[in-house]
């Protein structure tokens, strides 16, 4: 029974920041606050107290690849699977069935049910999946589908974008650190540790915040097909992972729970800029959302019990 506290006082922090926004108390946009706050405060420092105690295997180093990897094939597989499409489609859907989204929704319940070894595994993955949700998959669907125009983005636009992104920076140096057997002092974990603890309220609050509901018929059907699409990828890579690779078993388990993991917080933003319907794709990572809170707490609660 212990175990379930843990996803419900994520359900109702998620909840209470949408009571709190349909009732007045935060404005529509305010999550854009949390947001800052969290991909420039709060998260970097859960990615740094991930690191406390971690011991150097080569071997954990594949999952960066692994997350490129899971993160490119379905925008792939949609490209070479809807050719004679209109090309706002194709984008659209490959926009919005590709990548994950690993620190704003994944490292707080991971860093609940798997500790922190788990967060390391967890920031190993996103890495890699961090390399097309930042840039990479944009540039991909605008070159492939020509829909950018004159937003399209040079190679050195998209490098400027991975610099400038705090919590990619904080990865990076992290796992370069690690890669060289440099020891952090524990000092350091320490002062992170109050703003690493916080950082699961702020993403759970501020997902809650941005959840929009609608009724029409058409939005629902597309984003079935596609969240039905996500599920059906997830469940032959989590699959895959669990079974073939050779990793320890609590990182075939962190893995494949971030298999189920909703998209990326960025897919709107990219699907306005290859002029998509931004008002499916904000309503279809709503949903994402409450499908992947229930799969990966299911599965965490199966590995962990």
């Amino acid at each position: 029974m212990s175990y379930l506290m843990k996803p419900m006082s994520f359900v109702l922090v998620i909840l209470l920041g949408h009571m709190l926004k349909r009732f007045g108390f935060f404005e529509k946009n305010e999550y854009k606050l949390l947001s800052k706050i969290m991909m420039n405060i709060t998260l970097p420092c859960a990615v740094i107290h991930a690191f406390d105690g971690f011991e150097r295997q080569g071997r954990m180093f594949w999952l960066v690849g692994i997350g490129l990897l899971f993160a490119f094939l379905p925008a792939l597989l949609v490209y070479l699977g809807t050719r004679g499409m209109d090309a706002r489609t194709r984008a659209f859907r490959m926009l919005n069935v590709s990548g994950y989204n690993v620190g704003c929704f994944s490292m707080p319940l991971i860093q609940a049910f798997f500790g922190s070894r788990g967060m390391v595994a967890a920031c190993m993955f996103d890495t890699g999946n961090a390399v097309m949700m930042t840039g990479g998959l944009y540039a991909m669907t605008s070159t492939l589908l020509h829909t950018g125009g004159k937003e399209q983005e040079s190679v050195g636009q998209i490098i400027l974008k991975f610099l400038k992104s705090v919590p990619f920076d904080t990865y990076m140096v992290m796992i370069l650190i690690a890669a060289a057997g440099i020891k952090i002092p524990q000092a350091v974990f320490e002062l992170t540790r109050p703003a690493a603890q916080a950082n699961a309220f702020i993403a759970m609050l501020m997902i809650g915040m941005m959840f929009e509901p609608t009724g029409d018929k058409q939005l629902l059907v597309e984003t079935a097909r596609l969240i039905v699409f996500r599920l059906m990828f997830a469940s032959v890579t989590a699959c895959v992972v669990y079974f073939l690779t050779p990793f320890d078993l609590l990182v075939r388990q962190v893995i494949a729970v971030i298999c189920f993991a909703p998209l990326s917080g960025l897919s709107p933003v990219y699907t306005d800029r290859c002029h998509g319907d931004t008002a499916m794709s904000s309503f279809m990572n709503s949903v994402s959302i409450a499908v992947s809170l229930i799969v990966m707490v299911a599965l965490s609660l199966y590995f962990v019990t």
